[in-house]
């Protein structure tokens, strides 16, 4: 729970995580608690592609190795490459949750798991380590109204999706997560140039009821 100008930031995820053949599922809930109006990120854009050729893809999904040796999965802003000049940063399409609402999503990730992000193309196979993950920490990130001058304008061919502007939209974003203990599960572990700092400010951390194999 924190504050902001104009009232109290309450978000609390709840995902259920399942395995169905080789994916990994994560259906979840976000819930608002608080009195302030939040944005929550909910789709991407194929970064290099201009609208309308870059559709909203709700199935696009962020992997990094870490903090440590868990893996972190989900909804929010990619790291900037550190080996390029990125003139048009990939922000995720947000969703409108009032207070006292809830937002349900799913996200279908394959396995074996490899790190993942807008910017970066699948490497050739020898260019990942494979590395075992002791945790999985399922991230969503969500910009709260009423802070550093947000603006959420909606899309034309999708008005229930939001573009969020505020005077530094990566830095203004805030992430809430919720971790489960693995056993057996590996990463695929990219050995170029892949940041994997995530913009934002973290929030709570919820630990998950079940292990995942």
């Amino acid at each position: 729970m924190s504050g902001s100008r104009t009232g109290v930031v309450d978000i609390r995820l709840d995902c259920r995580p399942a395995k169905q053949g080789s994916a990994l599922l994560f259906p979840y809930t976000v819930q608002n608690h608080g009195s302030v109006d939040v944005y929550v990120m909910d789709c991407s854009r194929n970064a290099g592609l201009p609208p309308p050729d870059a559709k909203p893809n709700p199935q696009a999904a962020v992997v990094l190795h870490g903090p440590g040796d868990d893996v972190t999965v989900g909804k929010f802003i990619a790291p900037r490459p550190t080996d390029r000049r990125i003139a048009m940063p990939v922000i995720p399409l947000a969703r409108h949750l009032p207070p006292h609402e809830t937002l349900e999503g799913r996200l279908d990730l394959p396995t074996p798991l490899a790190e993942a992000s807008p910017y970066f193309g699948d490497l050739p196979l020898w260019q990942y380590e494979v590395v075992e993950v002791s945790g999985l920490a399922f991230t969503i990130g969500y910009w709260a109204a009423g802070v550093d001058g947000l603006a959420a304008l909606p899309l034309e061919d999708a008005p229930e999706l939001f573009t969020v502007v505020t005077r530094n939209t990566a830095r203004s974003a805030r992430l809430v997560s919720q971790r489960f203990p693995t056993h057996s599960l590996q990463l695929f572990k990219r050995t170029d140039q892949f940041p994997r700092t995530i913009p934002g400010t973290a929030g709570s951390v919820a630990t998950g009821e079940a292990a995942m194999a």
